[in-house]
């Protein structure tokens, strides 16, 4: 062979080398894909229980099932990725007027342990991101991969922080996530700073009081026990344990007697049924130092009323309980504004200044009420 034809038309050296390298990569991408030729995409996710679920990939049509946390979805951007929603998320007033589409989302999920799996079905679901109850009906019954939540009424800050982690990987907003969870602690780290250095004598009291009778309470084993210490006030139910089911109630609830309550004498009545102006005007409430020095309040509702563990919640009503308590050490804290940013800046909802009031003064009204049945 002539040596000089064959250096002229042979291929250089390095574009030989360039060529080999992408196919080693095809042959890695390859070896590599969820996917045969043909197939659809698939990815892996792990659940808050760390169980390993396949879901298609991209991931478009999610039922979500729980009241508290359908609020997710809208934090991370996503809500359109959602199929199927709890009929709770459907009857919240506040998204109804930021999504009237909302109402056209089929609603499978009633209550805990009440699904309707043809509603379900029809919603054509590729993942269902449920409770223990929920999700093990789901799994009994049907084909769709199942993610479980973790179930816990003692929701603290950890937790949740985990929570919108989980949530944000499955929907693919992991950037959104961490925008929440820097809003979080940027708010909490505010709020302790300022109240850290009240002494233990001088914490105010405050006992959640729901339900008409205002003795139905959250004790201190819930999650509510952490947001109240957060703001720097004492829990008048700490010693209680009400974690467990009761009849009638939501879990984490429990009923009061009115001689412990009133023994507890708490300096503030936060209530979610009626109004203050009926609690002063009650004979039996007339010695609670609450009553006396006119500090009754009504529990805010936003997209959920702030006694349930849910996102906003775990943000605002900290720093609403603090601003309440100690006014004069958030002087500079507008709790209309601050409303108002954390819906623009997580939700992308922009609240009129009516609907600021409103859901301060727990004017927002969901489908159930606070503290009936087990959503």
């Amino acid at each position: 062979m002539n040596q000089s034809l064959f250096l002229k038309t042979a291929v250089p050296v390095r574009s030989v080398a360039a060529i080999l390298a992408a196919l080693l990569i095809c042959v890695i991408a390859a070896c590599t894909s969820d996917r045969s030729p043909g197939e659809d995409a698939t990815r892996v996710i792990t659940d808050m229980t760390g169980r390993k679920i396949r879901v298609p990939d991209p991931l478009t049509r999610v039922a979500l099932f729980g009241g508290p946390t359908g609020q997710i979805a809208y934090i991370l951007g996503a809500r359109d990725q959602l199929c199927a929603v709890t009929s709770s998320l459907k009857g919240s007033e506040l998204i109804s007027s930021f999504d009237p589409s909302i109402k056209n989302l089929p609603g499978p999920r009633s209550t805990s342990g009440h699904v309707n799996i043809e509603a379900l079905l029809l919603s054509s679901a590729q993942l269902v991101i449920a409770g223990t109850l929920d999700g093990s009906i789901v799994e009994k019954k049907t084909s769709i991969p199942v993610a479980y939540t973790e179930s816990s009424m003692n929701h603290g800050l950890d937790l949740l922080k985990e929570e919108i982690r989980f949530y944000a990987s499955v929907f693919g907003k992991e950037k959104r996530g961490e925008k929440y969870i820097d809003y979080l602690e940027k708010t909490i780290d505010l709020v302790r700073s300022r109240t850290k250095d009240i002494p233990a004598d001088k914490r105010k009291k405050v006992f959640n009081g729901y339900g008409p009778s205002h003795l139905v309470t959250l004790g201190g084993d819930t999650f509510m026990h952490e947001r109240i210490v957060n703001a720097g006030c004492v829990d008048a139910a700490e010693g209680i344990s009400t974690a467990g089911a009761k009849e009638g109630l939501h879990s984490g609830l429990s009923e009061m007697s009115l001689e412990k309550v009133l023994g507890w004498n708490p300096d503030i009545l936060v209530i979610d049924s009626g109004t203050p102006e009926e609690v002063y005007g009650d004979p039996r409430w007339k010695n609670v130092n609450a009553v006396r020095n006119r500090q009754v309040f009504k529990q805010p509702v936003g997209v959920f009323i702030w006694d349930r563990p849910t996102a906003e919640a775990a943000v605002l009503y900290p720093l609403w309980l603090a601003k309440t308590a100690y006014p004069e050490r958030f002087r500079d804290v507008d709790m209309m504004a601050e409303v108002k940013r954390f819906y623009r800046e997580t939700m992308s909802f922009n609240l009129s200044d009516d609907q600021a009031c409103s859901l301060l003064a727990g004017k927002y009204q969901m489908k159930f009420g606070p503290v009936q049945g087990n959503r």
